[in-house]
């Protein structure tokens, strides 16, 4: 036996609109797709462990998860929201209240970092948020790459912008990586991204094999601040229609 629900809309909240949609329960479950329609030019983070089922007065909630769910701007996605085994589901109405979500900038504040040299004389520093690990580094004559791993440790969300750093010569002057289409990385706690940041200097100017440089960090690293968005509880009432077709 299963019941079977009418779609319910939460309206928009800066640009970020939710809509359920087959929503269905069982004795056992309920569950539906919550539509995340990110119109806004911010990133959104869904931590669905957060929403609320009401079901005879009673508040239960979805498995708990480690991750949120983030959104790219002018992104849509659908994200499936259940909550099982704490009480008899099959009821005729349902109330539902989206919680658990954020939405935050492409860039938030700076994290100061120390100046990576090359040819390095340590592998691995550090920040006040990020871990950050030179896997691989190739110098010639009028390129130089360098991989890297970074590792977000703060408790926010950690940011990754790439195109940000420069390439410090001896004689001060700065050289933006030519990979500047590298893209954005955006990092919970304890997740980890790769990148690669690829210079290049005519040999006539300097020769990078034998050169002393520095990668200047400027804003490549930093963590935003998380704005909450509300949406108010909605009550769900059952499709009968639908509900007897399909048992």
């Amino acid at each position: 036996m299963s019941n079977y629900y009418y779609d319910a809309t939460f309206g928009e909240q800066f640009g970020i609109i939710l809509k359920a949609t087959d929503i269905v329960s069982k004795a056992d479950f309920v569950k539906l797709g919550l539509e995340i329609n990110n119109k806004s030019d911010n990133y959104v983070i869904a931590y669905k462990d957060k929403c609320k089922f009401v079901v005879n007065n009673n508040s239960y909630f979805p498995k708990s998860v480690k991750k949120g769910k983030i959104l790219k701007p002018g992104k849509k996605e659908t994200i499936t929201v259940k909550s099982a085994g704490q009480t008899n589901y099959l009821v005729d109405n349902i109330d539902f209240k989206p919680e658990g979500f954020f939405t935050f900038p492409s860039e938030g504040k700076i994290i100061e970092t120390k100046d990576f040299h090359l040819p390095p004389s340590e592998n691995t520093i550090k920040n006040s948020s990020f871990k950050i690990n030179m896997l691989k580094l190739k110098k010639q004559t009028d390129e130089t790459a360098i991989k890297f791993k970074c590792t977000y440790t703060g408790n926010k969300i950690g940011i990754i912008n790439p195109s940000q750093c420069v390439l410090r010569t001896e004689d001060g002057k700065e050289w933006a990586p030519v990979n500047s289409k590298e893209k954005i990385k955006i990092l919970q706690k304890n997740e980890s991204e790769n990148f690669t940041l690829i210079f290049e200097i005519p040999g006539k100017i300097t020769d990078m094999q034998f050169a002393e440089m520095d990668i200047v960090w400027k804003n490549t690293y930093s963590e935003p601040d998380l704005s909450e968005l509300s949406f108010d509880i909605q009550h769900i009432n059952i499709d009968e229609f639908t509900t007897k077709d399909k048992n």
